[in-house]
């Protein structure tokens, strides 16, 4: 187990002291690495002789947007939203690339995050022209689903779960706990601010401050309802009485408007090409020189749960510690 351990260490730094050198020799003998770096992409599935290309972009897990600490070099993570950003600049450069197919697989996750990247997919669209397909696998519930609709068509794998259509705020409350335990908590506030400490977890929300929260969910509710009216040419009175947080099977919601088609990623392929006025198309996927924290994040998760549970225990006291708005 120590030799295995040492092992990852050293290859870890071996990788970084590479990466530094490769970094610093393009400096010096004329300029960044980055700026003149060629697009490059893989090939995933397809006619690979093709001459047209549709790009893999995938959305999996919690949706939510992390700091990009270049400080911490031991960070195990990707920022989710600047990853997809990259792989749509690959879908605005490359001309080979004709449609995007966008695999989904999450729960759902923070609301801004989701709407930054719903935002990011509907602006490729409109400046390029090139249709979008989302495929749900596992998951593509609340916003997950909120990023689907950015797609000109959605599919569902047979085994999907798809919808959960609402806002979520949690908050814990533990002032009976403290209580019984002798813990008090000392808050100074001005006068003008009686509702600085809201969701204070030890104390019990006042009905002026439940009032106030509401009307944030109900607002941003309202927004979700529309996009996926406008989305999926439904009436919004529809919308509404599907929009209770349930989820649907794929052929329900098949039968509900909400996906347009039940398949596999053969037949999002042949939809895209439809879309996309082509034959045949190669399935490729971006590529790019991984970061130090990138390679040691997959070093790391190697036959380990740490890094999940880490990534567990950093949401929980996150969302936690204040009021956040959840997809969930």
């Amino acid at each position: 187990m120590k030799k295995t351990f040492c092992l990852t260490i050293f290859l870890v730094f071996a990788v970084a002291l590479a990466a530094s050198a490769q970094s610093l020799l393009g400096s010096l003998l004329g300029g960044s690495q980055e700026t003149k770096k060629k697009i490059r992409v893989q090939f995933v599935e397809g006619d690979e002789d093709a001459a047209d290309e549709i790009l893999l972009v995938r959305v999996r897990g919690v949706i939510q947007e992390t700091d990009e600490d270049e400080t911490n070099p031991f960070k195990a993570g990707k920022d989710m939203i600047e990853k997809l950003k990259k792989d749509l600049e690959v879908a605005r450069k490359r001309k080979a690339i004709k449609a995007i197919l966008l695999e989904i697989n999450s729960p759902g996750g923070e609301v801004t995050a989701s709407d930054v990247i719903y935002h990011q997919i509907n602006k490729l669209r409109e400046q390029t022209g090139k249709p979008v397909i989302a495929l749900i696998g596992t998951m593509g519930a609340s916003g997950a689903y909120y990023v689907a609709c950015a797609a000109d068509r959605i599919l569902a794998h047979p085994t999907s779960l798809i919808g959960s259509i609402g806002v979520l705020m949690q908050a814990l409350n533990v002032q009976q706990l403290a209580e019984k335990v002798g813990l008090k908590a000392v808050t100074l506030k001005s006068d003008k601010t009686p509702m600085k400490d809201v969701l204070s977890p030890f104390k019990e929300l006042s009905e002026e401050e439940k009032t106030m929260l509401m009307h944030i969910i109900n607002g941003v509710y309202d927004r979700f309802i529309d996009i996926v009216a406008a989305s999926r040419k439904l009436d919004r009175e529809a919308v509404i009485k599907l929009a209770d947080g349930g989820i649907y099977t794929a052929q329900k919601a098949k039968d509900n408007g909400l996906v347009d088609a039940i398949g596999y990623r053969e037949e999002a392929m042949e939809e895209a090409c439809k879309l996309a006025k082509i034959e045949t198309a190669a399935l490729v996927k971006r590529v790019a020189r991984k970061s130090f924290a990138e390679v040691w994040s997959e070093l790391s998760s190697m036959n380990s749960d740490l890094p999940a549970l880490l990534g567990k225990l950093q949401t929980t006291l996150k969302f936690g510690s204040a009021p956040t708005l959840m997809f969930r």
